[in-house]
């Protein structure tokens, strides 16, 4: 990496650190998936006390347990929230693609604590405003929440992605939340999904929930 990109990085990790900011934004989590090769982690996103969103492909497989981790630092021996179950998205064709519709709900055992600020999901197509990625994605050997600011690209309204200017993400980003803060307050807009490294540049993909909330609250 060079010198400018860890600079950079630097100075968007620490935006909100010497602020009241950031725990403002602490309803990004860290998710832990247990599968019979091993532990992995992803980022998911409180949308509601026991609904925790994030990307489909981090519970695609065979997976024997989740657990989700409210702390600012990932510890596996520090106490977790269990899960009762998760729902990948019914259009998401892993195969095929690996942004479109890759979205998941995860479900909790128990109500997230009241300190955990939750943000309404943003019902309009347009996103206008600062814009924040939050991601546990494995920095220097540790999983911390991160905070980067990438820029806006453009919207794919055929199948419902906002692309993003944003080269830093890392393995464990993956399902964390994209922000938008505005005159009329902070809203969740997107997931992180994956990236493009092809001709056309380096950019991410992110579905935008908007083009799902009939499936997100169903009733």
């Amino acid at each position: 990496m060079t010198l400018l990109k860890l600079m950079v990085l630097f100075m968007t990790t620490q935006l909100f650190a010497q602020t009241d900011q950031w725990e403002k934004f602490n309803s990004s989590l860290l998710i832990e998936v247990t599968r019979p090769k091993g532990v992995f982690t992803c980022t998911g996103v409180a949308v509601s006390p026991k609904l925790i969103m994030t990307a489909a492909h981090c519970l695609d497989g065979e997976v024997t347990k989740v657990k989700v981790f409210t702390q600012e630092k990932y510890d596996p021996k520090l106490p977790a929230l269990e899960t009762t179950s998760f729902e990948l998205h019914p259009n998401y064709k892993p195969v095929q693609s690996a942004f479109k519709n890759d979205l998941a709900k995860l479900h909790l055992k128990e109500a997230l604590p009241a300190s955990i600020n939750i943000y309404p999901i943003l019902k309009t197509s347009t996103v206008v405003g600062q814009l924040y990625r939050f991601g546990f994605g494995a920095r220097d050997n540790q999983n911390i929440r991160t905070v980067i600011t990438p820029t806006f690209r453009w919207i794919n309204f055929t199948e419902n992605y906002i692309e993003l200017d944003d080269t830093f993400s890392k393995s464990g980003d993956s399902g964390g939340p994209i922000f938008v803060k505005n005159l009329n307050g902070i809203f969740l807009a997107a997931i992180h999904s994956t990236f493009s490294h092809g001709p056309q540049g380096r950019f991410s993909y992110n579905p935008m929930l908007s083009a799902y909330l009939p499936w997100i609250f169903p009733n």
